[in-house]
């Protein structure tokens, strides 16, 4: 299973984009300004989408990839997401204000996107894969996803904040070979971290400690600006689970039979 970091940052920069990963080429996995890395012949290979929840650095670039598509005969694509989310879209996106409402474009019978709810512990299959909806905590709805096949499997927390349910579900499934986990802040930040409701790195390791096993821990979401110092934090509080940092451009191949490497991985050129 290869898995490509489209975006991973929790803001905007030159190179750097906000989050989207492609897996194995077909698959989106929240669609923030990371899309905008694609190639057209690139984009026309997605058919499924699935977004953790509706802030728009996880949404931006779903409008951008529609229109894009639209015209060329591409087939609907599933986009997958708590109702509330997908409501959030409707009304605030493709209410033909904002954006054209491309579930009734280019027609009702065959628009360019299907918008599908789904809940929290259902299981969904989406080409070779298996997907498991997983609680996660954060200023609005909010889900996280563990996604596998018979060669691996990850899972991701969306945008999260403290909380047991999250990790007594990873500890109900499957390991997984590689867990990507969001943080935005530093320490000394937790009043407003626990505002936005994303992990800072002293509650994340009191988090990971929920965990029965030490996956490969990979993090998200860091800051444009101040990073150095959450890095720091990063790697003193989580010392103990050897964290690795998201990189924009990276490509991870995800086995079940090796633990991810830095051999496994490689920047695009």
């Amino acid at each position: 299973m290869e898995l490509r970091v489209l975006g991973c940052s929790g803001g905007i920069a030159s190179g750097q984009a906000t989050t989207a990963f492609l897996v194995d080429k077909t698959l989106l996995v929240d669609a923030g300004t990371g899309v905008g890395n694609l190639l057209p012949q690139e984009m026309s290979k997605i058919d499924s989408i699935l977004l953790t929840h509706s802030h728009l650095d996880h949404i931006s670039h779903l409008p951008f990839l529609l229109n894009t598509l639209i015209g060329t005969g591409h087939p609907t694509i599933q986009v997958y997401a708590l109702k509330e989310t997908l409501e959030a879209l409707q009304d605030h996106i493709f209410n033909n204000i904002i954006w054209p409402d491309f579930t009734q474009l280019p027609s009702i019978a065959t628009p360019s996107v299907k918008l599908n709810a789904i809940e929290v512990g259902q299981t969904i299959s989406i080409g070779d894969k298996q997907v498991v909806v997983l609680p996660a905590f954060h200023s609005v709805p909010s889900v996280g996803y563990w996604v596998g096949n018979d060669q691996a499997a990850f899972a991701f927390s969306g945008d999260c904040s403290e909380n047991d349910v999250f990790w007594e579900t990873l500890n109900n499934l499957p390991p997984v070979d590689m867990l990507i986990v969001d943080n935005q802040y530093t320490d000394e930040e937790k009043a407003i971290s626990a505002l936005a409701k994303h992990y800072y790195p002293v509650s994340l390791a009191k988090d990971l400690q929920k965990l029965t096993y030490q996956p490969p821990v990979y993090i998200s979401h860091l800051p444009t600006v101040n990073a150095d110092a959450v890095i720091t934090e990063i790697y003193c509080d989580l010392a103990p689970w050897s964290p690795k940092l998201l990189k924009t451009g990276a490509r991870y191949q995800l086995s079940a039979k090796d633990n991810l490497s830095d051999a496994q991985m490689s920047a695009e050129s």
